[in-house]
């Protein structure tokens, strides 16, 4: 407790980032920073993999021109459907690009 009784009560920013430029690194912040990285990192792979996964099922399930799923639709929501599997398709490729870009 008497350490606390020898502190500032006040200091410069001048003087703040001094000390701060001077201070020690910690030895172990850079890993810690490193694994909250990868984490992240991880869980978003995670989830990409989850939504290729879901995408796949959408598209086989268009591909199959099952009847029942266009029965009411308009013209355009046909048209719709059709863009939308385009769409997902190019995405997929995209996404075969990332994942082969991360392996490296």
């Amino acid at each position: 407790m008497s350490e606390s009784n020898n502190l500032p009560k006040a200091i410069s920013h001048k003087k703040l980032s001094s000390l701060l430029l001077n201070a020690q690194k910690e030895r172990f912040s850079f890993l810690e920073e490193k694994d909250k990285i990868t984490i992240e990192q991880e869980e978003f792979l995670e989830l990409l993999k989850d939504w290729k996964v879901n995408t796949k099922n959408i598209l086989n399930k268009l591909s199959h021109k099952d009847k029942t799923l266009l029965d009411n639709k308009s013209n355009n929501s046909i048209m719709a459907l059709g863009a939308m599997e385009v769409h997902l398709n190019m995405a997929l490729q995209a996404l075969k690009v990332f994942m082969d870009d991360t392996k490296e």
